[in-house]
């Protein structure tokens, strides 16, 4: 077997039994399948034209750009210092260029390697594609592992392992993956089932499934329902509702539809329309739920929080004023000021110093520190620290510290108060307390 040697011009060529060697030139196919079949290697030299469909075993290009107007067939195609366009299939192990890829068809390739931009129109089925630039496809994908230096767009569905963008990853379709590691922007217009997310900057979602973590710089976005594992997430967090394990943000968190976790940790601000479940929280600013808190560990707020709805908790600690329908906690309840429209409810509550309760307070201990106002107080034992102004109190052993003033007190065991307290109804010792509220 010899060589066939196209030089600067255009030959019509079927069937080359060795190789076939282009040097700034032209092929065509003359038979009704414009199939150019070649036995050997194919070598080329500068901008090489085939006007058909190509099979060989190698297809190398030194220099120069390269179309391909049919499908392309072969073991391996390596084209170095130039561009590569086909307008057909692809079938090959590996495909490398070196400057830009353009394809119009499906393209079955084990890797892809191009130094510049893959812009495809058809199906990509590959184990691995390399880009340094930038990566456009129209329709689905099939790849194991994405690697692109720049950015990518996929205009279908994104099938695969792994996804590597240094910059913006887009995908119109479902985007079906294990692991998303984005040095920018992750977006995904259709729901996704991926296992992680890794992304410096942005990352927004239609709803899906991440099963394992979503850690990101910036800020983190679902317009539709979101299954996740945890959540670490530098600056803001904005949900449509959704059910987890841990969620860790630095900003704010916000959720347009009941919200279902393990634990919640916010440097700034939480807000969920909806319900709210789960173990604890623990809310730097302000927290506030338009439906029932459910925990069973802690409420922990450093600042406001508001629930338009009933508050459970195993203990529930409030800097500032908590304010509920009602509030329950096996432990303890303490706030500076606690407003509930039906009571509160703990084995110890306790308010603050110039604080306020309003609504009925229920525990073993109430402790109302000094200068506060409070209604009525159910208890076993009950302390009212100095100039504290209260309803009617009910307990075992009642205290009430110097200045204070109530509406009556009714004991069962022992009442002790300073000269200076002012009852506006004499007090009782009765047998048995009458039940509270609830």
């Amino acid at each position: 077997m010899g060589e066939v040697y196209v030089n600067r011009r255009k030959m019509q060529l079927d069937v080359v039994e060795g190789d076939l060697v282009v040097e700034s030139g032209a092929v065509e196919a003359p038979g009704p399948d414009r199939l150019l079949k070649v036995e050997g290697d194919i070598r080329c030299t500068g901008d090489c034209d085939f006007f058909c469909s190509v099979e060989a075993n190698k297809i190398e290009s030194r220099r120069g750009d390269m179309l391909v107007e049919g499908g392309l067939k072969a073991e391996a195609v390596d084209v170095r210092r130039g561009s590569l366009e086909v307008r057909g299939d692809i079938e090959t192990k590996q495909l490398r260029v070196s400057r830009s890829l353009t394809t119009h068809g499906t393209v079955k390739s084990e890797y892809v390697n191009t130094g510049g931009t893959f812009k495809t129109r058809g199906l990509v089925e590959s184990h691995r594609v390399v880009v340094g630039g930038s990566f456009r496809a129209e329709t689905d994908v099939n790849i194991e592992n994405i690697d692109v230096g720049g950015s990518a767009k996929v205009g279908g569905e994104t099938r695969g392992t792994s996804i590597r963008v240094g910059g913006t990853f887009k995908g119109e379709g479902p985007v079906l993956v294990e692991d998303v590691d984005i040095g920018g922007s992750f977006k995904a217009n259709e729901t996704v089932d991926i296992e992680s997310i890794d992304v410096g900057g942005t990352v927004r979602l239609s709803g899906g499934r991440v099963s394992r973590t979503i850690e990101v710089g910036g800020s983190l976005k679902s317009s539709e329902r979101l299954e996740f594992g945890d959540l670490d997430v530098g600056g803001t967090i904005s949900l449509s509702g959704g059910e987890g394990s841990d969620i860790s943000v630095g900003g704010t968190l916000k959720s347009d539809g009941e919200l279902k976790f393990r634990n919640i940790s916010v440097g700034g601000t939480v807000k969920i329309d909806g319900g709210a479940e789960g173990e604890s929280v623990t809310v730097g600013g302000t927290f506030k739920v338009y439906g029932n808190v459910g925990l069973s560990e802690r409420l922990k707020v450093g600042g406001k929080a508001v629930v338009d709805g009933d508050v459970k908790a195993d203990s529930i600690r409030v800097g500032g004023r908590l304010e509920a329908y009602k509030a329950e906690a096996e432990k303890f309840i303490e706030a500076n000021v606690l407003r509930t429209r039906h009571g509160a409810k703990a084995t110890r509550i306790e308010i603050g110093r110039k604080g306020e309760a309003r609504g009925p307070l229920i525990g073993q201990v109430v402790v109302a520190k000094e200068r506060s106002e409070l209604e009525d107080v159910w208890a076993d034992e009950i302390q009212l620290r100095s100039r504290v102004r209260a309803g009617y109190l009910y307990g075992r052993r009642v205290l009430l510290e110097r200045d204070c003033e109530v509406e009556g007190v009714t004991y069962t065991e022992d009442l002790r108060t300073e000269p200076s307290v002012r009852m506006r109804n004499a007090s009782q010792k009765a047998e048995k307390l009458p039940d509270p509220p609830f």
